[in-house]
């Protein structure tokens, strides 16, 4: 790779200008990709990262979970089903919650569960309710003041409720959950893990993968498209722009390709120090982009709905890095097909 890095290095900034342009298009891709997820988790974080396999919803409730309102029954005709190991239910309410003493409150998602069963989440800080007048609760709600120990009520319910932890995402259509013993003889939906296979309670149910109940959440498909469409066009753009550098680059190479190939130098030896080039440029752009993220990260506020994760990251990297490469690969045919000849005939 002695020639590709001897060219790097005698023309940086030539480089460097392409280097730039990929380095604000990986860094919109990231920034993006982060906001998407973000904006997920925000919107459906409690449905991801629920314990459950499917959800078992009423069948007039057109695959919308908060539209589904089924007698506690469901909960025993689900645990009786075939292929059912584990269910548990699911009420879902919106609220608002008043810390005790204050004027302080807080919009609200009730999730109302059983508190030993399978979908209270993990904590991040303090303990899981033992007790009916418990709660867990997002820790998004720290931001708003409320603590371990805080003693809580719903704007329809006169009981007092402490809050025992905090649970990390725990969100659903963009509001803070609250997780609280089932209380009422109607659920929305039956949480189950199966065996590996579907539920047989299709005669009676809507059974529905967590896929498929996210696409029944008001906004969230709409969210998500938009968000991909520009994360499609971005990559599409990278593409785009490094086919054309590399292109017009090659172009002006055409003789010294001809010079090189004409004292012996193998066709394949060009295209290995070009493809050098086009992965070392894109790996230090996407690396460099990657702690520009991070510290743009920092730079925002708690409640921005902004999450990265290492596989996303990862994964974004690898695409954007195939696709600046495969985007690239074009000026590799004029490589092959120069001829020693005329390249220098045409360079005189």
């Amino acid at each position: 790779m002695f020639l590709a890095l001897r060219e790097l290095l005698h023309t940086k900034l030539r480089y460097i200008l392409i280097g730039f342009i990929m380095l604000l298009v990986a860094m919109l891709i990231f920034i993006i990709s982060g906001l998407a997820n973000g904006l997920s988790t925000d919107n459906a974080g409690s449905i991801k990262s629920m314990d459950a396999d499917e959800l078992v919803i009423d069948q007039d409730a057109d695959k919308q979970l908060t539209d589904s309102l089924m007698p506690n029954t469901a909960v025993s005709d689900a645990r009786e089903a075939d292929n059912v190991t584990k269910a548990a239910p699911l009420t879902i309410a919106m609220s608002s919650i008043t810390k005790q003493d204050t004027d302080q409150d807080a919009d609200v998602a009730v999730f109302e569960t059983d508190l030993q069963g399978m979908l209270v989440p993990d904590v991040l800080k303090g303990s899981k309710p033992a007790e009916s007048d418990e709660v867990l609760v997002d820790e998004s709600l720290q931001q708003d003041g409320y603590r371990v120990g805080d003693t809580i009520t719903f704007n329809a319910d006169d009981a007092a409720y402490t809050i025992t932890g905090f649970a990390d995402h725990e969100r659903f259509s963009h509001t803070p959950v609250v997780y609280r013993e089932t209380s009422h003889d109607k659920v929305s939906a039956v949480a189950i893990q199966t065996n590996g296979s579907t539920a047989d309670l299709s005669s009676s149910y809507d059974v529905l993968s967590k896929s498929d109940v996210l696409d029944g959440i008001p906004s969230y498909s709409q969210e998500q498209a938009s968000l991909d469409m520009m994360i499609v066009f971005l990559f599409v753009i990278a593409a785009f722009v490094l086919a054309v550098f590399f292109y017009v680059i090659t172009m002006q190479k055409k003789a010294q390709f001809g010079v090189l190939k004409a004292l012996g130098i193998s066709t394949s030896y060009l295209i290995r120090n070009l493809m050098f080039q086009m992965v070392a440029i894109s790996v230090v752009c996407i690396a460099i982009a990657i702690g520009v993220t991070y510290g743009v990260k920092a730079m925002m506020p708690d409640d921005m709905p902004f999450i990265m994760n290492t596989a996303n990251m990862a994964g974004v990297s690898l695409l954007l890095l195939v696709v600046s490469v495969l985007g690239s690969l074009i000026s590799l045919f004029q490589v092959i097909k120069v001829d020693p000849v005329e390249a220098i005939e045409g360079g005189e």
